[in-house]
Order: structure tokens, then C-alpha cells, then sequence
């Protein structure tokens, strides 16, 4: 017999989401309680938050006491760059390492181009409103972003669709994620425009918030999602339960059964 698409490759769906929004996602839905070292994982452990944070930390405390857009922006670069290296050593996957030294390698970019502290920071900006963008557009065909997540851990990308309950839970989600994404925006554009009429302590501050908004308000969101389809599991398990007497009780001889099954 053949396996559904849902059974044919547990391991490998599970592999995939052992970090990310997608680990929060199987959580919610497998019903796992949220806790502090779940959502940890989802965020990349201890070691993807320091990753994550390190860059604009080093550049903000470098700034500080150089007040040299360009020496602070080399220096998360050549942190980067020394932990690719330590990867390669230590025989790790690279990717991780690759990836951040890219996104820091964009940043340092911008500030060698404008010679401005404030232009490390711009490439966020694109990021949190290309997701934005991404995020809406998915709510307007009906296809939430979250719900194709959804769809993914639970082995079909469109039988979701079928669940009212899950449809909104994922069209909440998705609205939260363009909340936390225009939020980063809303106070750290002002932040920047400030930094480019020259007001002092405007790059400062826009650092401060950049790290303020970035993993910290990333675990709530994460948190909320958990929570929410955690909330869904249960609600969409009870109603499978309640289809499942409902076929029972019409089957010929249902009595019999259930009365048979209760005795084992």
C-alpha cells in the first residue's frame, strides 16, 4: 500500500524544522507546552542569538568609542569572517556562517559607500519591508504565508484550507508577523532620518532600537504563533474526534463496535 504524502517523509519534514518559525509551528500543532527552551530553538539556540546579535552590537560599541563609520563597520566583518573559519576547523556546516557573513558583508558595504553610521542599518530596512510586502500579498490571494507553513508541517500544502479554524489562525498570525516587521520600521525610520539631519545620539539610538526590536521581539512572535496554534491543535483535534463519532454513529453496527472496543 502506498503512502499518502503526509506519511512519506516524517524524519526529513522534522529535520527541516528543528530551527526557525517552522520549529514553533510543529510545536503548536503537535501540542508541545511552550516553554522557554522551545522557544530558545526556534530562535537559533544560544549560539544563533549571539550570531544574530553580535554584528550591530560590535558595530554600535565601536561606534561609540571611535565615532568611525568604517572602522565599525570592518570589525563584525572580520568577526564574521573569523567564524567561517572556525566552522571550516571544526569540520561545521557552513551556511549559518555564510549567510551572516553576506548579510554583515551588505552592511559594511552600504557604510563604505555613504561613510555614514546610520547606513549599516539601511539594509535591514529593505528586509523588514520586503517582508512586509510578502506578507500582505499573501493575505490578499488567501494563501497566508503562516498557512503555507502550516501546510508544510502538516505534510499538505492546500488541505489546511479546508479548516476554518486553521484558515484564520494562520491569517492572525501572518498579520502579527506585518506588525512586528512595521513596527521595526515605524520606530527605527525616524531614528534614521534623525541620524541624517545630523541630531546627535541618532545612531546610537538607532542601534539600540535595531537590537531592542531584533531577537527580542522576534521570540515574542514566535511565542504568540506557538501559542495560538497550540490553541488550534486542540480545537481542530476535538472536531476530527466529533467527525469521526459522527461517521461511527451512522455506520451499520456501531453499537456493536464501540461497545467491543471499550471492553479490550
Amino acid at each position: 500500500m502506498s503512502e499518502s504524502p503526509s506519511e512519506e517523509r516524517p524524519d526529513e519534514r522534522s529535520g527541516a524544522l528543528r530551527g526557525g518559525l517552522g520549529r514553533a509551528v510543529e510545536a503548536g500543532l503537535s501540542g508541545e507546552s511552550a516553554s522557554a527552551r522551545g522557544v530558545l530553538d526556534a530562535i537559533g539556540g544560544v549560539r544563533g542569538v549571539i550570531e544574530s546579535l553580535l554584528p550591530a552590537t560590535v558595530f554600535l560599541v565601536v561606534y561609540v568609542f571611535t565615532r568611525e563609520p568604517r572602522v565599525s563597520a570592518i570589525v563584525p566583518v572580520a568577526l564574521a569572517v573569523i567564524a567561517v573559519i572556525l566552522r571550516l576547523v571544526r569540520r561545521e556546516p557552513l551556511s549559518a556562517a555564510i549567510s551572516g557573513l553576506l548579510g554583515v558583508g551588505v552592511c559594511a558595504a552600504a557604510v563604505m559607500f555613504t561613510g555614514e553610521g546610520q547606513s549599516f542599518f539601511v539594509p535591514g530596512f529593505f528586509i523588514n519591508g520586503a517582508w512586509i510586502f510578502a506578507h500582505t500579498v499573501s493575505l490578499l490571494v488567501g494563501w497566508p504565508l503562516i498557512g503555507l507553513l502550516l501546510g508544510f508541517v502538516r505534510g499538505s500544502f492546500t488541505e489546511w484550507r479546508g479548516e476554518p479554524v486553521l484558515r484564520r489562525a494562520a491569517s492572525l498570525c501572518t498579520v502579527l508577523w506585518i506588525l512586528v516587521f512595521a513596527a521595526r520600521l515605524a520606530v527605527q525610520l525616524p531614528l534614521f532620518f534623525a541620524a541624517e539631519a545630523g541630531s546627535a545620539g541618532a545612531v546610537e539610538a538607532l542601534g539600540i532600537a535595531r537590537l531592542v526590536m531584533g531577537v527580542p521581539l522576534f521570540a515574542l512572535a514566535v511565542l504568540f504563533t506557538w501559542l495560538v496554534l497550540a490553541r488550534v491543535n486542540a480545537s481542530v483535534g476535538k472536531a476530527s474526534v466529533g467527525r469521526a463519532d459522527t461517521r461511527a454513529g451512522d455506520a451499520p453496527g456501531a453499537g456493536e463496535s464501540a461497545a467491543l472496543s471499550s471492553d479490550e
